[in-house]
């Protein structure tokens, strides 16, 4: 299968990225308030597929931010809403004034501008130390609730409304909260520590479920929703290198470890991962710059991008058609895989060759079994069998059929002939 790729200089170190549209990438980062002259921005991009042409990705629009603030560190977005992860100044944050770190951004989907507005920035956190920022966000796929954690630890889990930005209810956890995501019909807001998940009602803010007891040499990075009862979770090894990815089904109502497996030794350390709207396809960012495609069928490796990038991968996302993978990284750039379609769920070489194999196999067992049968006459001796098995059925019938006939009643018996001659006289 052909996977096109292409990459797109965005003159800036990009932290944040989401698909809006199935061909338009948001991304978000910037210099900081270092005044090295590089801007803090946000930007639309439109990946464009031409028939019999390599894929591109071209600017559609852009907005930028304060000068004096921190870059963007965290987004995401749905049905017109966007909000960002942003410290302001910290000169600011220190002298006790405030720090608008969550900024709500409106755009009209309905339109292909992609125009970028400026609502408000709220200061959840109240925090004086500039070096505490919202590290995850997470909106609900029909946009009523959003989830934010901050970089510290202990970690308050913030459940928000976008629509008025009001807070609806916080969750504290002992660990930091290292990644998040509402269900997809989110009734259920997920998080994970290094070595725990838990799983909340977003009804009620109470704990549904949780796992405490995972493997110990598994340091827990990243998590997202298969679908409303299954969650796939991403691990590094503390001890050694490799990359661990652990299905988790709830469907009746508590945490089970359905499957466990080693994907790679390649690889030591997880930045970023997603997962395809269909629950088929994880993309994974690994320490080294490369990304990783892997089937969730079976947990299977597929395609490696080797250092696709010249430094930090920050995020990786999916398109909601499940077609492109996009990384965006540090080093400026934004990487976009065209995926093949139906690539998912189709076998690999190795897979390929040992289903051919096992059918040969079994087609070499039938043949020395035919073979067998025909050397030692065994189907005119099952033939002989069967036909004699009939005929002594067939006399055996024939002989209850004999002794019934032959049998009288014995007892009080009455002649229907009698009883007919008696009312007639």
């Amino acid at each position: 299968m052909k996977f096109d790729t292409c990459t797109f200089n965005a003159e800036y170190p990009v932290y944040g990225a989401r698909f809006l549209e199935n061909d338009v990438l948001l991304i978000a980062g910037g210099g900081g308030e270092g005044k090295n002259g590089i801007p803090n921005m946000l930007s639309v991009l439109k990946v464009k597929a031409p028939a019999n042409r390599d894929i591109s990705l071209d600017k559609v629009n852009e907005y930028e931010l304060e000068a004096q603030d921190d870059s963007p560190t965290a987004l995401d977005a749905t049905g017109g809403t966007v909000l960002v992860g942003c410290n302001e100044n910290s000169a600011k944050i220190e002298s006790g004034e405030g720090n608008k770190h969550i900024r709500k951004f409106t755009y009209d989907p309905t339109t292909q501008k992609y125009d970028l507005t400026f609502a408000e920035g709220i200061d959840f956190d109240k925090s004086k130390d500039p070096n505490e920022y919202t590290k995850v966000i997470n909106i609900s796929h029909d946009g009523s609730l959003a989830a934010i954690a901050s970089s510290t630890e202990p970690t308050t889990l913030r459940i928000i409304n976008p629509a008025d930005m009001s807070e609806e209810y916080e969750i504290e956890s002992a660990l930091e909260i290292k990644d998040l995501q509402f269900s997809p019909n989110g009734k259920i807001i997920s998080y994970i520590t290094k070595n725990s998940l838990e799983l909340i009602s977003t009804v009620t803010g109470k704990s549904l479920s949780r796992i405490l007891d995972f493997n110990p040499n598994w340091n827990l990075s990243k998590i997202r929703f298969i679908n409303d009862g299954c969650i796939v979770i991403s691990a590094g090894l503390i001890k050694g290198s490799g990359i661990v990815l652990i299905t988790v089904d709830f469907k009746s109502g508590k945490c089970t470890i359905c499957k466990s497996k080693l994907v790679t030794k390649k690889f030591k350390g997880i930045t970023s991962m997603d997962v395809d709207a269909k629950g088929e396809l994880a993309a994974i960012s690994t320490n080294d710059n490369s990304v990783i495609l892997v089937k969730l069928n079976n947990l299977q490796m597929g395609k490696v991008f080797n250092q696709i990038h010249g430094f930090a991968i920050t995020k990786i996302a999916i398109s909601p058609n499940s077609k492109y993978v996009a990384s965006v990284s540090a080093a400026n750039t934004v990487h976009v895989i065209s995926v093949p379609e139906g690539y998912a769920l189709s076998l690999s070489v190795s897979e390929v060759l040992y289903k051919i194999f096992t059918r040969f196999v079994l087609v070499v067992i039938i043949g020395l079994l035919l073979q067998h049968i025909v050397e030692n006459d065994l189907h005119t001796r099952f033939t002989k069998y069967v036909l004699d098995l009939k005929d002594r059925r067939n006399r055996t019938n024939g002989t209850n059929d004999d002794y019934f006939a032959q049998t009288t009643l014995v007892g009080n018996y009455t002649n229907t002939e009698t009883i007919q001659g008696s009312v007639q006289n």
